[in-house]
Formats: structure tokens, sequence, C-alpha cells
């Protein structure tokens, strides 16, 4: 008899997966959910980074281990004494590292069934399973495990030796196992290990599972359907653990308000928060928050007594306000005339323009069905985007000017003479939003690229999924989400990602996806204003997402190359109505890649010399190499003011360049240089702001100070996390070495123009950078130096020694252009019969991979070996791990529709 849990799982797998509905995989499923988290042995085992280190923890003989599982499942929990190791392992992605020494003096150490109060569904026929390794000063004592069941009791053995020095797999049978009178197999709660070890002993334990013949129970490496069957049964005591555990700030109000009313609880007090937050808004009149007006559309459909999921929780009087609060905020805004432009017209922001529009289409749903709103006329003004963004914006001489003053608008006029409500907006705006996902799918995602706003970008994203109330785009955002999570799959490590991103501040490669992606993945979830709408929706991945995701080692290595969004028309004048918008309606030529493999990510994007960029498109670029046994472990570009070069890195300016680059990169080796020039068009009414002058500005590599290695040789530096290597080397001439030559040679001195007796190349710098004073910073002494990053790996290049080796004979030169100083870089990362990259740092010329020029148009939006997709074909294919989706966003073009 299967439960109505399990029916519900298998229609979910079914619906997703149809690989799934062949009677074996269905058996397997059926295996899977029978014993609380059973799967079977045929199945690949896979690790999940976020989970495996908090199901683990330290206890005194007193303490349960579950003493401290509140803080466990916190999102912004960091574990003091475990971690993840992902070059020391057996099996999966990544084994768990237990820092004796730094925990003391507790000697029992173990690991819990869930996070979420499930059990491990044993009998005494199955089998314990581990791998473990102890490094110390001394070897580890005899170790005593103990299952504990959930009122306590325990069944133990003692087994002789534990891990000495290497790692050592243990098959301990349950049936060897002494169990108190009274202790059930079928509710074992946690697994205890005391065991004597030096005080400065490491732990790595791996590949922890249960087993019974073909059955798998997993610990640390879970069968997928293991997984994917818990993060299922777990889901709602995850939904409300995320709420209780990780509130949102307390100044923000409404969520606050949310938070109560979805966990029923002092409602008064919630109910209270939403008045005061809907007053503190119309004093502020900050109509484009990313936050309030998207909250308050929330809060009606969970919480209104008129279509609220759980209705009676908000009282009348405060659905009214909030109700008026709605429209106060969105009635100018929602234009049905900007309904009709294009798409990739964006006001402002990427964000603030999909907040707006996105809350265009869920306010309009609100009131054609609300009797005191659906009937009211719009005022539709034509005047063009961003209202209420920045200053009251235009107010020439014009017809209506003193309205365009209090809309704050542009120059257009739109206004076609009719009269329009509540309705005829939301279906302009359904038309318009299904064919702005559809585009984003053919053509290449978002401008604003994995940047910290993404998860508001999310939240406006995942709205659409959740509450746009038409089944069509229900499924257009169902489909969107999976391409998105399954791109974001291709260039993780862990949830740290690699590749181009903008608008992310700071130095990290984590960003805000990975707890995003890491709740869908079955991990812990927040009720903060990150994840209050990721966790209360009824989105889930699909299989193969989840086996990406997950198996970073069985993917191997590839390059991820991708469309990127976001070049400006070259248009002057602008279309009346878009003084503050962007115009991206165009073949864009930005080229994103990233080389992956398990030990590291290598990513930067290359973008056409003639691009026209954005304010947006070259505002706060991360580029770079993330390594995988440590988040902390990066080189990244980055620019900062001259006048905070001796500031500490938090108090550093500092910047992924404000400015366009000349990139260029090719399997594993990138070529970087700031561009000595570039094109930016702004909407008229963002100022033309100049990047800073050489003499103002730092051009650095931040490599911060987690390394095992770091060698500078030859002109290089060198750089080993673990089994990964980097090789970083600016490419400048030697002025004076140049000179001396030339002149212990006889020959003409250049001062200017070349000429028949100058040689055609010229020495190389040995080292043409300086460290900052904490020695985290590369500088550059020539801020348009290229720079050559060139990455490696243990698995193909053997020794740290023998990478240094190989790139120190590489074939390096530079060439002389014109005018001293402006020379050509060709280089052979492979060796002599490499294929040679020229990169000319003189000027804009096009780079050549050998003799080829680099192609700024790809055929391809998504190209990986597991995510496919010609470029705006809408078609989709994603496969890995013998599953297999197709995704179609080919529809036709919205506006034939009008």
């Amino acid at each position: 008899m299967k439960s109505e849990f399990t029916e519900n799982v298998i229609e979910f797998i079914m619906k997703r997966n149809p690989i799934m509905q062949t009677e074996k995989m269905l058996g397997l499923v059926l295996i899977g959910l029978a014993s609380a988290s059973g799967a079977v042995g045929a199945e690949k085992s896979l690790d999940f980074w976020d989970e495996a280190p908090r199901l683990f923890t330290v206890a005194n003989e007193k303490q349960s281990l579950y003493h401290d599982i509140d803080r466990r499942k916190r999102q912004t929990y960091k574990p003091a004494y475990f971690k993840v190791d992902h070059v020391d392992k057996q099996m999966g992605d990544l084994s768990v590292v237990y820092d004796a020494g730094k925990a003391g003096s507790a000697k029992t150490f173990g690991f819990v069934s869930s996070l979420w109060g499930g059990v491990w569904e044993l009998d005494n026929q199955f089998s314990l399973n581990l791998h473990v390794k102890v490094k110390g000063s001394a070897p580890a004592g005899a170790c005593t495990v103990a299952l504990v069941d959930q009122s306590g009791k325990q069944a133990t053995k003692t087994i002789a030796t534990f891990g000495q020095d290497d790692w050592q797999q243990l098959q301990l049978p349950l049936a060897a196992f002494q169990a108190e009178d009274g202790f059930d197999f079928s509710k074992v709660a946690a697994c205890r290990l005391k065991v004597e070890l030096p005080k400065d002993a490491l732990v790595w334990l791996d590949g922890i599972q249960f087993t019974k013949g073909e059955t798998v129970i997993g610990v640390t490496d879970k069968p997928i359907s293991q997984r994917m069957a818990e993060a299922e049964e777990n889901r709602d005591v995850r939904v409300m653990e995320g709420f209780r555990l990780g509130g949102p700030h307390p100044t923000r109000k409404s969520l606050v308000a949310f938070r109560l009313m979805y966990l029923n609880e002092d409602l008064e007090k919630a109910n209270e928060l939403l008045l005061e937050h809907i007053e503190d808004q119309r004093k502020a009149k900050d109509l484009w928050c990313l936050i309030t007006t998207q909250s308050y559309c929330r809060l009606y459909y969970m919480f209104s007594n008129r279509v609220g999921k759980f209705p009676g929780r908000m009282t009348p009087e405060v659905e009214k306000q909030l109700l008026a609060a709605i429209w106060e905020r969105t009635h100018q805004k929602n234009d049905i005339h900007w309904a009709r432009q294009s798409t990739w017209w964006m006001d402002g922001s990427h964000n603030h323009d999909l907040n707006a529009k996105v809350c265009n289409l869920l306010s309009s749903r609100i009131f054609m069905n609300e009797p005191d709103y659906k009937d009211r006329i719009y005022p539709d003004y034509g005047f063009g985007g961003a209202y209420h963004y920045g200053p009251a914006g235009y107010v020439e001489d014009l017809p209506d000017w003193k309205l365009r003053a209090e809309a704050g608008a542009g120059r257009a006029s739109l206004k076609d003479g009719k009269e329009y409500n509540a309705e005829d907006h939301y279906e302009a705006w359904l038309a318009f939003i299904k064919e702005y996902f559809r585009e984003r799918a053919r053509r290449g995602f978002f401008l604003e690229a994995n940047a910290g706003y993404m998860t508001y970008t999310m939240c406006f994203v995942e709205s659409m999924y959740q509450l746009s109330g038409d089944e069509e785009l229900h499924q257009v955002m169902d489909d969107f989400l999976t391409l998105f999570w399954a791109e974001w799959a291709q260039r993780q490590i862990s949830g740290v990602q690699g590749g181009t991103k903008v608008r992310l501040k700071g130095l990290n490669g984590y960003n805000r996806m990975a707890p995003m992606g890491a709740w869908l993945l079955g991990g812990v979830g927040t009720g903060s204003a990150g994840g209050y709408w990721n966790v209360t929706s009824d989105y889930r991945l699909p299989k193969v997402v989840w086996q990406m995701a997950l198996d970073r080692e069985g993917m191997g290595e590839y390059a991820f190359i991708s469309r990127g969004v976001g070049e400006e028309e070259n248009l002057h004048p602008r279309p009346a109505g878009t003084e503050r918008t962007l115009l991206c309606d165009t073949d864009s030529r930005f080229v994103k890649y990233c080389y992956m493999t398990p030990d590291y990510t290598l990513g930067l994007q290359m973008e056409h010399p003639d691009v026209v960029h954005s304010h947006l498109s070259i505002t706060d670029r991360w580029q770079g190499m993330t390594f995988a046994q440590s988040p902390d472990s990066k080189i990244v570009f980055r620019m900062y003011p001259e006048s905070e070069r001796e500031l500490p890195d938090n108090k550093k300016h500092s910047k992924g360049g404000g400015r366009g680059m000349k990139n260029l990169q090719h399997k594993n080796v990138q070529i970087i240089q700031v561009a000595r020039n570039f094109l930016v068009i702004n909407p008229d009414w963002f100022p033309g702001k100049s990047p800073l002058s050489q003499a103002q500005q730092i051009v650095a590599f931040y490599v911060g100070s987690d390394w095992d290695e770091k060698v500078e040789k030859d002109g290089w530096i060198f750089l080993r996390k673990a089994d990964a290597y980097a090789a970083l080397r600016p490419a400048i001439w030697d002025k004076e070495a140049e000179a001396k030559r030339r002149k212990e040679a006889g020959e003409k001195i250049q001062h200017g123009f070349n000429n028949a007796e100058t040689a055609k190349m010229v020495a190389i710098h040995e080292k043409a950078y300086t460290w900052s004073t904490d020695s985290q910073y590369i500088e550059l002494i020539d801020p348009y130096s290229p720079v050559i990053l060139q990455a490696g790996r243990k698995a193909n290049d053997g020794s740290f020694n023998d990478f240094m080796g190989q790139i120190s004979s590489n074939p390096i030169a530079l060439c002389q252009t014109v005018v001293p100083g402006y020379n050509t870089l060709i280089y052979q990362p492979f060796g002599a019969e490499g294929e040679s990259l020229v990169f000319n740092g003189a000027n804009n010329e096009i780079p050549r991979i050998d003799g080829t020029n680099l192609d700024y148009e790809h055929s391809m939006t998504f190209d990986s070996p597991y995510l496919k997709s010609e470029y705006k074909s809408g078609k989709v294919k994603i496969q890995y791990g013998g599953e297999e989706l197709d995704l179609d966003f080919s529809d036709k073009p919205w506006w034939r529709n009008w």
C-alpha cells in the first residue's frame, strides 16, 4: 500500500521526468520511498555540499547530537569544526573533515539522520558502511560506534583501529552491535563516534551509508531518488523552520508581517506592523523599492480574505489599506502603452525594470477582480518609461507638462484616446511577460547576470510562476526556472559560481544564488527578504538538474560558452519616452566563457571591440578563477582608486572595472586587458561619467591569502590550492632592458615609429607588478598591461613543480607595433606544438586563436555538453546522467497579436 505522500512524489517525478515512467525506474522510486530514505545500490550516490557539514556535530557525554540543531538549520550557519574537502575523498564530490584539535576536549562526535526530524528505518540485517582516515601526531585509539534511537537507547560496537593515516573502509553489520533493551532499529536518529584522538587530529569521513543487499540509505552520499524523496517529504517542515529561524530584519515590517501571518502567530502584531509599513511607505514615497510592492502583492494573494491561501489572518481594515497602497504604488507606472514596446527596453536598471513590470501584471490581476477597483480607468499617460524613477523628470513647455512632472516620465506621445481598466492592463502585460521570458531563453537571460541582486530578480521571476493566474505563463515560467537552474549548474562547484558576473560588489564568487539553489536541493531556507518567496514556491527541480548540480566530479572538464545580453543600441537620437530606458534590442556581441573542472572554474566575458556598453554592462564586473577546495581561494580582476591603495581590503572601494575590457579565453587560458577605449551610451537622464584616469586608479588582481603554495618565478606568479593551480603574468616590455640590449647590439633606439633596423621582438618585463601592502593584491605597474592567467590541475598537469616548469617553457613573445611600449602578445599555452594566442595590447584588434579571429557571435545561446540551444531558436536540450529534458520557448512573437 503506497501512502498519499508516496503517490504525490511518484506523480511529481513522472511528470517532470518521463524516463521515470518505465516500470523499472518506478520500482526504484518505490524502493526509495519505502523505508523513509532508502534507494537501490545501482543508483549513483551524490554529496550535497550544504547538507553534509550540517549533519555533523560534537557533544559531551550527556548531550544529544541534536543539542545545537537549531543553529545548524539556520541558513547563515558556518560550522566551527566540520568542513568539506573536495580533494581527499573516496566517493562523490567531497568528504567531511572533523577538526578534532580545534574542537578541544570533546571526544564524542557524530552525525544525525536528518535536520528535519526523520529517522533511519533499519533492521539488524543492514550494515553501516563508511570510509575514514585520521591524521595527527599520534595514532587514533579504538572507536566505539553507537547508534541512537529516538528514545535515546543505543546499540554499540567497538572497532580496534580507526583510519590510521590512510583511508580505511569499514563495513559494520548491525547484527554485530550490542543493543540495549528496547532499542528500536526502525527509529535510529543518530550515530555517535567515541574515539581517543591526538590533540591535533583531523578526521576524514566519506561514503557513509546503510546498506542491505541492493538497498542503500545514504547519509553523506545519497542516491538521487533518496535525495528527491527526502526534499519532498521534509518540505513543509523546512518551510516552517526557515521562517522560525531565519526571519527578516525587523525594519522590513511588511516581511515581518508576512512571517507572522504565515506562522499564524501574533496576528494582531502582524496586522499592526503591516499598517505601519503602509504609512511609512506613503511618507517615504519610494515607489521603486525592490521589496515593497512585490511583498504587498504576495501578502494579498497569501492572506487576503477574498482570495488568500490563508484567509482570516489579515483583518478587513488592513486588507482595505493594503489594496489602496498597491493602487497608489502602481496606477501611474502601470501604463498599457509601455506594455506594447520591446521587452528589451529596460527602465533604470534590470531589477527595477523587472520589478515594475511584474508588479504591473500582479496588481492588474488583483484589481480586475476587486469590485471597488475593477472599473477604474488608468491614467495611461503614454509619456514613456520609469515613472517616479528619480527626480520629477522633464518639464519642458509641452502639452501636459505639469502631468509629466507629476508622473516623472518622458517625452513620448503614445496615448491612443482609449480608456483601459485593470483587465485590459492584465491582458496587455500577460502577453508582454510571456514574450519577455521566452526572449530571455532565446537570447541569454539578464543584463545583470548573476548579480548581487539575484535574490530580487528571482523573487520577480518566481512570482510570475506562482501568481500570474495564467496557465500558459505558469508553464513558460516553470520551463524558464528549469533552464535558469540548469544554466547555474553548468558553472558552479558546491554553490561557488564561476564565470562572469555583473553588479556583484566585493570579491565573493559565492553570491546569493547558492542559498537559493541549496533550498531547491533539499537544504535549509529562510524567511528573510532573500528567501521568503523561495520557500513558499511550488516549483521543483527536475531530476536532470539535481544530478548536474550535485555531480561536479561526474560532469568532468568542459567549456561552457553562452551568449550575453545587454549591448546597447548605437542610436541617436533615442526614441521619445526612453529618457530613463536602456535599449538592448540588438544581437549583443557579448560571449561568456567558463572553463569547468572538478577542481576550479575559470571564466570571463569577451566583447567585440565595437560593442556599445550601457552604464550597467560595465558596473562591478566579476571575472577570474575560483577553486573548489576553498571559497576563499580566488583570483579576481579588480580596480580601486590610487588614494585607497594603502587601505585594508575591507576598506577599499574595490570594483570589477567600471569600464570596457578586452578579454580572450581559450580553454583554461585567459588574457585580460583594460580596454584602451570603449563606447558607452546612456539614457538621456543618466550622466555620462568618465572612468578614472590612468593616474587615479590601480588595476590589480585580488588573490587573498588562502593558498597552499605561492611562488614567484620567471616573471610568473604561481598559486596552488590543493590540486588546482594558477599561473599569472602581466606581459609588458622591459624598457630599460630593451634599451640596453639595443645599445649593445648597435641598433638604433626607437623613439617613435619603427624602422627597418628595429628588431621585431622586445624584451618582456620580468616583474611587471607590485604587491599591495597586505600582499593580497597583485598590482600592475602599467594599468593597460595584458595579463595571462592559465589554470591547471593535478589530474592533467602532474605536480605543482611540473605545472610551473611547463608554464615557464611555454613560448611567449612581445612584438612591436608602431609606438614603443605598445605591443602584440603571442603566447602558446600548451607548449611549442600548442595553439598560439595572438593578442594586440596596443589597440582593439580582434584576438586570434591559432590564426582564427575570435568569434563574438557564437551560434549557440547555451553551449556545454549538457545544455544546448541554438541562438534565438528557443529550443533547449538538457541532458545528463541518462536523463533528458527538452524545453521550447519558440512561440510566435507576442506583438503579432496587436
